[in-house]
């Protein structure tokens, strides 16, 4: 018998269930739902089209690295390189720091450490895309200096007879060796050799940065700029660099906080710029004030409506909305219509908002920005001369204490010069409550095939002869246009 009754039970509720009555929309409602429908589909479908190049969004592609700017300078640069192989290299540096007025300090100083790479090498198109197109007045004002980092130079493809390399060091004003320029410390020599044969890049880049950063404090130029041999210049960087440091200086309103400020970086990805994990509460919050918002709004405007007896025909257009006599509730704003409205329709806008990605919703303006978080990597830096002097005695203090440690070859016995050394700066920085800026777009491209940033086994981009450096590329670079 309960078997009995609980079957009864069951078909009794079965057909109750066929009897509830979905709500029912007006034809106004019915074609704002479908209208909504294609536009949300046809956005996607754009989407799916525009945002390629925004690698925050699900949408973002491999075809998002196509090189197109860096095209254009590493076909100047190649061009360059082709002249100076056929040219007197001293009367044309001699013609290019010519100066009406006589000798005078550099405005800049550009240190750049090389090394012979596994894959292919790219530092003499680096120095040639600095060199190509500046004025003699420009290039009169810029100190470089070349730091051949290795123990044994000869195994730099500038000196190993590489057919497939030109020596573009003749460019440099003075090409450094760590023997001359270490102050005869044997200690620090014979370091930066056992890192250098453990493999251990990450911590003799802290003794390249140390010692360009000293060669290029005692020329007095008051900004110093260090470079990787990797990395591609935009046309006019010099004037532009040179401009972004003036207003760094002469306009205290371009910081937000009004301090001190570490360094300018002329490049950066923004593959790291993209919605944050550690910030979903935020995201979540946001989100849900803008649904509670949409709610709110929309009921206010059905309360008006009812208490002002409102109905489709006091309304503009009536015969836009017709009367439908067999709805409870035959108001614009229909309970079941709102519902759907905020629960359905706002979050998926929202998905949509965060689909398409921060570059696309929230892009950079052009200019100068504080990016204290999320900047990456170490292909260039500027810094002042008093600031450089300070993160010096910094590096300084954390080498003499690294080289008095234990073993080098143990890794684990370095407190000091661990991990990357734009990371270290970060940590400079922090603790000298500094601002760090960046340059919207970045003026320099990585084009090197490999990065020490990301792992080994990471799959590279072969599609294009310019590979993106295994994610770390400047998607704002490639958007550039030459000058006329």
């Amino acid at each position: 018998m309960q078997q009995a009754r609980l079957l009864n039970h069951v078909v009794a509720l079965f057909h109750r269930t066929l009897r509830l009555k979905l709500p029912t929309f007006t034809k106004a409602q019915s074609r704002f739902l479908f209208i909504f429908i294609l536009a949300y589909l046809a956005v996607l479908l754009l989407l799916r089209w525009r945002v390629s190049h925004d690698p925050g969004s699900p949408f973002f592609t491999v075809q998002g690295y196509a090189p197109k700017y860096s095209l254009t300078r590493l076909q100047q640069a190649q061009t360059f390189l082709q002249n100076i192989v056929h040219s007197d290299i001293e009367r044309i540096k001699k013609i290019e720091h010519i100066n009406e007025i006589g000798p005078t300090l550099p405005r800049l100083c550009i240190g750049m450490p090389t090394a012979r790479r596994s894959q292919e090498q790219y530092v003499d198109i680096t120095i040639a895309s600095l060199f190509a197109q500046l004025t003699p007045q420009e290039r009169a004002q810029i100190l470089f200096n070349l730091l051949i980092a290795h123990t044994n130079p000869d195994e730099h493809p500038f000196y190993d007879g590489s057919a497939s390399t030109v020596n573009a060091s003749r460019l440099a004003d003075n090409v450094l060796f760590y023997h001359d320029i270490a102050g005869g410390s044997k200690a620090m020599t014979n370091t930066i050799r056992q890192l250098e044969e453990k493999g251990k890049f990450h911590e003799k880049s802290y003794y390249d940065y140390d010692l360009l950063l000293h060669q290029c404090a005692a020329s007095m130029a008051p900004y110093i700029l260090i470079l990787e041999d990797d990395v591609l210049a935009q046309e006019g960087w010099y004037a532009r660099t040179m401009e972004s440091l003036q207003k760094l200086d002469t306009e205290p309103g371009i910081s937000r906080l009004g301090g001190e400020w570490l360094y300018l970086r002329l490049f950066f990805t923004e593959k790291f710029q993209g919605w944050h994990r550690e910030h979903w509460p935020s995201y979540l919050l946001w989100s849900c004030v803008t649904v509670t918002l949409v709610a709110v709004v929309l009921l206010f405007l059905r309360f008006r409506l009812s208490s002002s007896s409102a109905s489709w025909s006091s309304l503009p257009y009536p015969h836009l909305f017709p009367q439908n006599p067999d709805l409870k509730n035959h108001h614009m704003l229909s309970l079941p219509f709102i519902l759907i409205l905020t629960f359905i329709c706002v979050p998926a806008l929202i998905i949509l908002y965060f689909a398409a990605g921060p570059q696309t919703v929230q892009p950079l303006r052009p200019g100068i920005h504080v990016m204290n978080n999320y900047g990456c990597c170490s292909q260039a830096f500027v810094f002042r001369r008093t600031m450089a002097l300070k993160l010096l005695d910094w590096f300084d203090e954390r080498i003499a204490a690294d080289i008095k440690s234990t073993d080098p070859n143990n890794e684990n016995g370095r407190k000091y010069l661990r991990g990357s050394v734009d990371s270290a700066m970060e940590v400079f920085a922090n603790e000298q409550n500094l601002q760090r800026y960046a340059l919207v777009p970045s003026a320099f491209q990585h084009i090197g095939a490999q990065t020490y940033k990301e792992s080994k086994n990471s799959r590279a981009r072969e599609l294009y002869n310019i590979s993106g450096a295994r994610g770390i590329w400047s998607f704002g670079f490639e958007q550039l246009v030459p000058p006329a």
